[in-house]
């Protein structure tokens, strides 16, 4: 799984969000944007994010600084995550 987040203090503090709480994901810094990668799921969790810039901030502020991502994406409530599970395809629990 893999996102792309433009520079900025958004990017900074969802950084620090990911290095706290997902310590194995590989981040690279690429001059005017950071790349963010996990092996099976990458989660953003809105409010440590918010926590980390010293505001709130929502889904539609921060989809604004990420530029591309690859994988399934699922939304929560104030969360971001993107999976390589097919979503839609997984057996159901009947």
């Amino acid at each position: 799984m893999l996102v792309v987040l433009m520079k900025g203090d958004e990017a900074d503090a969802t950084i620090s969000a990911i290095r706290r709480d997902q310590p194995a994901a590989k981040i690279e810094e690429h001059g005017t944007f950071w790349q963010i990668g996990a092996q099976d799921e990458l989660v953003i969790d809105l409010a440590r994010v918010g926590d980390e810039l010293g505001r709130e901030i929502d889904l539609g502020q921060w989809l604004t600084i990420m530029t591309t991502y690859v994988g399934r994406v699922e939304i929560e409530e104030g969360v971001f995550r993107i999976t390589s599970q097919m979503l839609e395809l997984e057996p159901s629990t009947l």
